[in-house]
């Protein structure tokens, strides 16, 4: 409940500063709401900020946030909210943001909220509102270059991220070539207490881990208009990585006393990411086009894990060694016939064939002393999992008049997911997807939708297969009858345009979800053990708040601030207990507050950012139940200036007071089925330093 009055409060303050602006500006007509069905914002209102590339002209924009796109099955249901001249990258693996943050801002000619009922044959996805990069024309071949320096510095250890992308711009073509090298090397610190019962102390574990990442990014797209009708896109990526995690652990006794140490090594090898996406568009005619388009991706790795224990003294007294071999893919097919049959309609037809698959090859050793090890059995150690899937969906977009629009869209799937290996599994699913969204806009400042829509997650893979974690002595069974989570949601929007650079909006939910994906008990010969699986139907509802207000009016000139604020509660039955209780990983709160002041006569910014604490997340397993917390907020702080010509150079500091994660473990003995009473506790606490960062960005 308190945290819902933390939200409660927030949201307060946003409606009262939303009222003094309303007394400000008077009600405009329905006219003028038809007209606002399109905003177009110039580079001469994002001048202030300073911005480089795209992303940061897009991020200002007011009462709009960057939507990434959710983790859905399918192609078309992870689309993001912003196009780039009217059209989205064929891709899931590269997201909006990071194809902003290769466009020059100087290569931007303006950039358009549009709303779904003015959004003709712009592809809106769903999406009410989205927003649109639209650069400038070239009459000749037009180069621009972008180009980032970053440094990290975190618990003593010096991180770079270097990287530049490459752009040609023709009258029928454009492309670029982005390349991006990284090393990141991060550590964390966890003290954890051991209890005896709820709250008799027992022993303390000091623990480290240090990781280690190095990437490098090639990455390249094209853009070909050969004829007036038709359009070619084409983009790819290839990313070799390397990643190591090197842990270490003391375990002491009450007085102080080390009895154990621990060591653990766990590294990925030959990681390799290929992507290769495109599409092609034909307009029939003004009214009716078709457009193609296919996404191919694979990755393939082979994690290594060496974990040890020693006593206090003396050599090696166990050890378990664990390598595997994966590999990852998706295939997706997709095509979309779009028609206008009137101006009030644009309707989208199309089918949509996706293949993926994981191939996991695990293997087990245990060693006691400095024997050799021996291998152990482990159930759903090796496994492929494929999918087959197939979709048919029809969208109806309609401005039934200048104050009301209807979208309507149907989808219904059919899929089969085939396991071989371990576990002989062979299933088939359909399900219907429908959605439904109305938008009403009384005047050009106040916007209502109303809507409810169907959604099917994107199942993990890796579930279906078994996996641990050693350091925390946890293993989860793969289960090979997971099924995806399916989601209806009501929700209800409001949001008021406040001026040029304000907004508010506040959004109220409720979803029911049939098949909870959680952890569920599963035999394993005799034994129990838990395992990823399906739990049956739960609940969430909750209430977002947003403002964003310019703070000239009380003295603070080119101040800017943003309050995000949500809290939502959750219900499902445990499947062990039969009592309700909330949905895994559900926080209950959280609130964010940003302020940004620009000063352009002195070519500089500043502000920062600080994250409230969040409610409680839950996870449920077989022998424990396991309560996330965060000890105070997150703050952050930067200042950026543009004295050099050209360039942006950014300090900044993140988590400024060190903000500990809590993760509170309640064991049960021998499990929950057979006792209520917490026969065991640890209480680990993580903290990570401040995270100290210089940037050099720029363009030419």
């Amino acid at each position: 409940m308190r945290h819902w009055k933390r939200a409660a409060a927030l949201a307060v303050s946003a409606f009262a500063l939303a009222d003094v602006a309303h007394a400000q500006d008077a009600p405009q007509t329905v006219q003028a709401a038809a007209e606002s069905a399109v905003q177009t914002f110039e580079p001469t209102f994002f001048a202030r900020f300073n911005p480089v590339t795209a992303y940061d002209m897009v991020r200002q924009l007011p009462g709009f946030s960057i939507d990434n796109g959710n983790s859905l099955r399918g192609f078309g249901a992870t689309a993001g909210n912003v196009l780039i001249d009217g059209q989205r990258p064929s891709t899931k693996a590269i997201s909006i943001s990071d194809e902003l943050s290769r466009i020059a801002a100087r290569d931007v000619a303006r950039i358009e909220i549009i709303s779904a009922s003015a959004a003709g044959d712009v592809d809106v996805r769903g999406f009410t509102e989205i927003a649109n990069v639209v650069l400038k024309e070239a009459t000749g071949v037009q180069e621009s270059t972008t180009f980032a320096g970053l440094l990290y510095y975190s618990g003593d250890h010096l991180s770079e991220r270097v990287g530049a992308t490459r752009s040609w711009k023709g009258k029928d073509f454009s492309a670029r070539l982005q390349l991006q090298g990284t090393a990141l090397a991060q550590r964390a610190e966890t003290d954890t207490t051991f209890f005896t019962g709820r709250s008799t102390p027992a022993g303390t574990r000091e623990e480290f881990g240090q990781q280690y990442l190095g990437e490098l990014l090639i990455n390249g797209s094209l853009n070909w208009s050969p004829t007036p009708r038709d359009t070619l896109n084409v983009n790819a990526r290839i990313m070799p990585r390397s990643f190591n995690v090197q842990s270490g652990a003391t375990d002491r006794t009450t007085a102080g006393t080390p009895t154990r140490y621990i060591a653990d090594d766990y590294s990925e090898e030959d990681i390799l990411y290929l992507d290769i996406g495109g599409d092609w568009e034909h307009r029939l005619s003004p009214e009716n086009s078709l457009k193609l388009i296919t996404v191919n991706s694979q990755l393939s790795w082979r994690p290594q894990e060496l974990f040890e224990v020693f006593p206090s003294t003396g050599p090696r007294a166990l050890a378990t060694r664990i390598n595997s071999e994966n590999k990852r893919g998706e295939h997706v097919l997709r095509g979309v016939w779009t028609a206008k049959p009137n101006a009030d309609h644009t309707i989208e037809i199309g089918l949509e064939a996706a293949f993926n698959y994981l191939d996991t090859d695990r293997s087990i050793e245990n060693a006691i002393g400095a024997g050799p090890f021996v291998a152990q059995v482990l159930p759903v150690a090796s496994t492929r999992v494929e999918e087959l899937r197939g979709e048919a969906f029809i969208n109806d977009t309609w401005r039934i008049n200048p104050q009301w629009t209807l979208e309507a869209g149907f989808t219904f799937e059919a899929s089969r997911i085939t396991q071989t290996g371990d576990e002989q599994r062979d299933r088939e699913f359909t399900y219907p997807k429908p959605r439904l969204v109305a938008t009403w806009q009384p005047t050009a400042e106040d916007k209502v939708t109303f809507g409810v829509t169907r959604t099917v997650a994107q199942l993990n893979f890796s579930e279906f297969a078994s996996s641990f974690q050693l350091v925390q002595n946890q293993t989860t069974i793969g289960n090979p009858d997971l099924q995806p989570a399916q989601t209806t949601q009501v929700f209800a929007q409001w949001r008021k345009q406040l001026g040029a650079r304000g907004s508010v909006q506040t959004r109220v939910f409720y979803d029911k979800i049939d098949d909870v994906q959680d952890f569920v008990v599963l035999q394993n010969g005799l034994s129990l053990n838990t395992g990823a699986g399906n739990i049956g139907e739960g609940t969430r509802w909750g209430a977002e708040f947003e403002i964003t207000y310019p703070l000239d009016d009380f003295g603070i000139k080119g101040g800017l601030v943003k309050v995000v604020t949500n809290g939502r509660e959750s219900e499902v039955t445990d499947p062990i207990t039969g009592q309700d209780r909330p949905i895994a990983n559900d926080f209950t709160f959280g609130a964010n507050v940003e302020f940004r002041q620009d000063i352009p006569e002195m070519k500089i910014a500043w502000g920062g950012d600080y994250t409230f604490p969040g409610g409680e997340a839950y996870a449920f397993r077989l022998n424990e139940i396991q309560r996330r917390d965060y000890d105070h907020g997150d703050l952050d702080l930067f200042i950026e200036t543009t004295y050099w010509q050209g360039l942006t150079v950014r300090v900044a500091v993140d988590n400024v007071g060190d903000s500990p994660i809590w993760l509170d473990r309640n064991f049960y003995s021998p499990s929950r089925l057979t006792s209520n009473v917490i026969s065991s506790r640890e209480f680990r606490e993580q903290t990570s330093g401040p995270l100290f960062q210089l940037s050099v960005s720029g363009s030419f």
